[in-house]
């Protein structure tokens, strides 16, 4: 970024999507309106919004109508060289149409439910016994069939076979193709039925479109992006540059679809359906399946909906960005996305939510993780709903500064609303619009807004640490809670107490290490593919990003691409720490001795570091700060940034209001960007505060301050062997950049 860009950044064309707010449409639209809030808009700098239509909105969707009202934006942006986004759906979640798409109960989501009942010894059980999934009625073996029950012997929980119990229909002295399942054991029997089920339209199946099946999503696109097409083939990839998907979940613990069976057999060489029990029993042979149904389900997500959308729009030059539901813990991400990390490389721009006024989570961090990993730059984040109407301009400037410190690029309020009419004023209040109290301090907001943006995009947010997500080692001990869908603050529990520590404790130590001001990448393992070893480093083949350190907590599970990977990397010289225990699974059987005996051999050989507790972030930081020290020292002042709220609660929550989070000291990272090191400081102390750091660089670095603007040189101390030992001054809430060259 120039400096006469930095000083008024304003005039530059390529920060005009630093801050894109949604523009609630929730009333009676006029023309003459429309045009009014659009020049306060751009007069206060904000060149991008993305209309959405929302509650109140007096009109129908999608009709002539609402196009006419979006030709009106289109005209305005291109009169004024101005980018927009547009939101694709009628409120949330994405992929309906308005309910279009889930009117159609083919395409509405389906999900597996389980009853169980308790058979004592001596009890006879009477129930239907059919297949499931598959036509016909046989009269063969069921055991090997699918089928929706399943019976097992109580004090050993083996499989009962249930071929023994069919019974023969007699009906007029004829014998018929169907038989009865009469089961009399001297032993207790636990019997599980497995039924497949969709909710009523009216009753939460509206907002319930299939997401892991593709005719669904086929649909969602002829509705709404073929018709945007259709209406606007000349601002398609021009003017409108990004469609915003927002909210898209399961509804359901379970999910499925008529694809799913035959997914599963291609990717794991057996049919799921003869052993769905798996899904809701404890330990971890069931866990084993659990893993490979979490695994199909994520990949069907992915390949099906969000990878749909993606082609279809980048195939039209345009973006696609989406964020999805429950992104804060691990637990979430598989509730709600069975691996949210790996729907990132399905996006364009990665996306996530942020509710509340609160700062120091770790949704941002998963969610620009997986950008970086998967090599999607933009990552946006939708910020402000329920802040509530006494949000301050201090308070905006705080939440700006921080999503920026954790890899944001761009700033989509919630929102602008059109209307404060009646209700509308309390829809997910507030509106930063014309509305809001600080409004005439916008315009000083979006300039340090594209000042961020400017400054740290076009590079890289350098850290030399990966950090892995154990996702699989999560599967293999989560067992889904029927009976919740979304909309609570005390919701399903974490049954399994191993868990409920992988939860728990990959939150201490994620955010333990960014209280260090240690910073890292999350790692999913589904991005391994795009890694390779050169020279004792771990190389993003997208990127060309290098890391030095890998950190691998709590990985029961592996694959085993990713352990032949570590071992590369840990035999060239790369840092490699295990955390809690050494990897014993595969993701598949045959798999289990080789990841087990690579990571024993390593540990024998002395190529790995161990840390017995996975949350213990003070002593991997001890041992980081050795292997990989960071350029910058911090001679005097607060190094430290803590945090007042280090985890969640041991049950899933949705949506997670983040008002009561906060940190209380100075954050920084470091952006490499050609011959520049910027290090990005942010002071959430309330008072400003005074830092003294050592600094490798080539000339005098600069203060390049975000919220005012100005440029100067560093107050330098001394200078000695091509480092610097400069003075800072921190203003709270707001970035400092200390500029280097290299």
């Amino acid at each position: 970024m120039n400096k006469s860009d930095f000083l008024s950044p304003r005039d530059c064309k390529a920060l005009d999507q630093a801050q894109t707010p949604f523009w609630f449409w929730n009333d009676k639209l006029e023309d003459d309106e429309i045009l009014r809030q659009l020049k306060l808009m751009t007069e206060a700098g904000i060149t991008c919004s993305a209309p959405h239509a929302r509650s109140g909105y007096v009109g129908d969707y999608m009709t002539e109508e609402w196009f006419g009202r979006i030709q009106t934006v289109l005209d305005y942006k291109k009169e004024h060289d101005e980018p927009v986004w547009i939101y694709d759906e009628f409120n949330w979640p994405a992929g309906s149409c308005n309910g279009a798409v889930s009117r159609d109960e083919k395409l509405r989501e389906r999900f597996l439910y389980f009853t169980r009942y308790d058979v004592p010894a001596g009890t006879l059980f009477h129930a239907n016994l059919r297949p499931f999934g598959i036509a016909g009625r046989p009269n063969g073996d069921f055991d090997s069939l699918p089928k929706n029950l399943f019976c097992y012997d109580v004090e050993t929980m083996e499989p009962v076979p249930l071929t023994p119990y069919l019974k023969p229909q007699i009906i007029r002295h004829m014998e018929i193709g169907m038989k009865d399942f009469e089961l009399l054991r001297d032993r207790d029997t636990v019997v599980y039925q497995v039924q497949l089920l969709i909710d009523p339209y009216d009753e939460g199946g509206r907002g319930q479109p299939n997401y892991l099946k593709k005719e669904a999503t086929d649909q969602f696109i002829k509705l709404t992006y073929e018709r945007y097409l259709e209406r606007f083939p000349q601002e398609m990839g021009s003017t409108i540059k990004a469609f915003f998907n927002d909210e898209t979940r399961f509804a359901h613990s379970f999910p499925w679809t008529d694809q799913l069976p035959q997914k599963f057999i291609e990717m794991k060489g057996y049919d799921i359906r003869t052993c769905l029990p798996d899904l809701i029993l404890p330990g971890d042979k069931a866990g084993r399946t659990r893993v490979d149904y979490y695994d199909v389900v994520a990949q069907l997500y992915k390949e099906n909906y969000h990878g749909r959308l993606r082609d279809w729009l980048e195939g039209h030059g345009i973006d696609y960005t989406a964020h999805l539901l429950g992104e804060e813990t691990i637990g979430g991400h598989t509730r709600y996305s069975a691996d949210f990390m790996r729907q990132v490389d399905a996006m364009s721009r990665p996306g996530v939510d942020h509710l509340g006024k609160g700062i120091g989570s770790l949704n941002i961090k998963f969610a620009t993780s997986a950008g970086e990993c998967y090599g999607k730059d933009g990552a946006q984040v939708e910020v402000f709903a329920g802040c509530g109407w006494d949000l301050s301009f201090e308070e905006y400037l705080r939440m700006v500064s921080w999503m920026y410190l954790q890899g944001i690029k761009t700033i989509v309020n919630h929102g602008f609303f059109y209307s404060i009419r009646d209700e509308r004023a309390k829809d997910w209040p507030p509106s930063e619009f014309f509305q809001w109290a600080h409004w005439d301090r916008m315009p000083e907001a979006n300039r340090m807004t594209r000042r961020m943006y400017g400054l740290l995009t076009g590079g890289r947010q350098e850290t030399d640490v990966l950090v892995y997500h154990p996702q699989e080692a999560f599967w293999l001990h989560y067992i889904g809670q029927q009976g919740y869908q979304t909309m609570y603050q005390r919701g399903p529990l974490l049954a399994d107490k191993r868990a409920v520590e992988i939860d728990r404790n990959e939150q201490l130590l994620l955010t333990g290490l960014l209280e260090q001001n240690i910073d890292f990448t999350v790692f999913p393992s589904d991005a391994a593919r795009l890694f390779k070893v050169v020279d004792g480093k771990l190389v993003n083949q997208r990127t060309g990003a290098e890391y030095k350190a890998f950190v691998l907590p709590m990985a029961e599970v592996l694959p085993v691409k990713t352990a032949r990977l570590l071992d590369a990397f840990a035999r060239q010289g790369g840092y490699l720490c295990v955390m809690d225990c050494l990897p014993v699974y595969g993701m598949r059987k045959e798999d289990d001795t080789e990841v087990k005996a690579v990571f024993e051999a390593l540990k024998a050989e002395g190529k790995l570091h161990f840390i017995a507790d996975a949350s213990d972030a003070e002593t991997l930081g001890g041992w980081l700060n050795t292997v990989v020290p960071s350029p910058m020292t911090v001679v005097e002042g607060m190094s430290t940034c803590p945090n007042n709220h280090r985890c969640y609660p041991e049950w899933i929550v949705d949506p997670v209001m983040h008002n009561d989070e906060d940190l209380s000291g100075v954050a920084y990272i470091r952006y490499r960007k050609g011959d520049t090191r910027e290090y990005f400081f942010v002071n959430f102390t309330g008072e400003p505060q005074q830092l003294t750091v050592r600094v490798p660089s080539t000339a005098l670095p600069e203060v390049w301050k975000t919220f005012t603007g100005e440029i100067t040189p560093a107050k330098q101390l001394s200078a000695s062997d091509g480092f610097y030992e400069v003075q800072l001054t921190l203003q709270p809430n707001v970035g400092t950049v200390l500029m280097t060259w290299i």
